[in-house]
């Protein structure tokens, strides 16, 4: 039975979609800290630029666009207003993406400025959406509350703690290291223009061609799993996929794995061919930011930084005669925190104990510190 499990931590909810002791589907939804994918703006468009094939459109202070010709741009002037829908969110150093075509009626308002008219769905609504017939298990009354109507008949409360071997698949997401059948292992390069994925093997043999056989069977096998991370860690963009130790003519014959592997990603990515060095090719829509950004933006880093200190909170043999916890952090993980306030609110509720947040100029981009009162 296919069920999505809601794992909550300190201003986190991991999303993890189960089948048995499978990891089907995988997201990190922060519910005060939104992607901005779908978010639908009431745009004016600053530049057009011909030489890029677009115009990019001021949404709201500090915040604006890219939208293509293709898209919506073609005939526009500066100065004109447009609704614009977020197709792409920020991600691999690159900025928000839009599209004017297909936009619902909206009201709109009596005076136009650039502004938010309606939100996009979230993760958990996307995920939701995606396994319609899965039961949501939630390991928190509070989040709940969080959860649209529309869903709620499916929600349920968690009975018994979740499976360890569910976790260890859900930890080992968040390093660039995976584990395939026979001793194998991929290495997972991001880079601002493209994915570069390593796999490796750990057979060994003195006759060429059972070594050869050997490695043409583990590829093999490898190759789903292997293609299954891509939707766990929605890795996107230009995928580059370096199979481990065969020639290149051997590498061809794996044309119809790759592309039967990809069928069940939700993002339709395609498989483009091998490179004249070997390396299988794929590209995969960029929409909601991968797994890597998720974590390691300054956001991300705040909100482990949550986690961690509630964890070390709760192993203390008498957190109940403390009142407060001043955490104070770099400039940039404490600007990050000022804007997720529903995380600071959402740790205080599972610590039962006040948290005030402070920062300090002369710390380094990761370093923190807290105290207790």
């Amino acid at each position: 039975m296919t069920k999505i499990q809601l794992i909550c931590m300190s201003g986190v909810v991991r999303i993890a979609v189960i089948k048995e002791q499978n990891l089907l589907d995988f997201g990190v939804w922060y519910p005060g800290h939104s992607d901005g994918f779908g978010d639908i703006y009431m745009g004016r468009v600053d530049s057009c630029l011909t030489a890029l094939g677009g115009a990019f459109i001021t949404l709201g202070k500090n915040l604006s666009g890219f939208l293509p010709e293709n898209a919506g741009a073609k005939g526009l002037h500066e100065g004109n207003w447009i609704i614009v829908r977020v197709t792409r969110s920020h991600q691999g150093g690159k900025g928000l993406r839009l599209d004017g075509r297909n936009i619902p009626p909206l009201t709109l308002p009596k005076d136009k400025t650039p502004e938010l008219l309606q939100a996009g769905p979230s993760l958990f609504e996307e995920l939701a959406q995606r396994w319609h017939n899965a039961d949501i298990i939630s390991d928190e009354l509070n989040i709940t509350n969080l959860i649209p109507a529309s869903y709620k008949s499916r929600v349920h409360l968690a009975k018994e703690p979740i499976d360890p071997e569910i976790m260890e698949q859900i930890y080992a997401l968040e390093t660039n290291e995976v584990a395939l059948p026979m001793g194998m292992r991929a290495s997972i390069t991001p880079t601002p223009a493209l994915v570069a994925i390593d796999m490796d093997t750990a057979t060994q043999s003195n006759d060429n061609q059972n070594k050869l056989r050997s490695q043409f069977n583990a590829n093999q096998l490898a190759l789903p799993q292997l293609l299954h991370q891509l939707k766990l860690r929605n890795l996107s963009g230009a995928i580059i996929v370096d199979l481990a130790g065969l020639p290149i003519k051997k590498r061809r014959l794996f044309q119809r794995e790759f592309e039967q592997a990809l069928q069940n990603d939700p993002l339709h990515p395609k498989f483009l061919g091998f490179t004249n060095l070997g390396l299988a090719e794929i590209t995969r829509p960029r929409k909601r930011p991968p797994l890597h950004e998720v974590f390691s933006c300054d956001h991300g880093q705040a909100i482990q930084i949550l986690g961690n200190l509630e964890r070390k909170f709760k192993s203390l043999a008498s957190p109940h005669q403390y009142q407060q916890i001043t955490l104070i952090l770099s400039i940039p993980l404490y600007q990050a925190l000022q804007n997720d306030q529903w995380a600071v609110n959402h740790f205080e509720k599972r610590c039962t104990i006040s948290l005030s947040i402070e920062s300090n100029p002369s710390f380094t981009t990761c370093q923190w510190e807290y105290q207790y009162a």
